[in-house]
């Protein structure tokens, strides 16, 4: 559930800050980030579920 959370609160903050860059670009522009936005969320979540796992050796 942690690590749900910590991948909901990049995504939030990622689309809140690429948003004035989805509001002036195309369409498909538009498509690229959103899937960007999603694979760094999960990037950056999996590094989080990682880290953990190697602390707890």
């Amino acid at each position: 559930m942690r690590y749900f959370i910590i991948f909901l609160l990049v995504l939030l903050a990622s689309v809140s800050l690429f948003f004035p860059l989805a509001m002036f670009a195309g369409e498909i522009v538009e498509t690229g980030v959103l899937l960007l936005i999603l694979l760094a969320a999960f990037i950056i979540s999996l590094l989080f579920y990682i880290i953990d796992l190697l602390k707890k050796r």
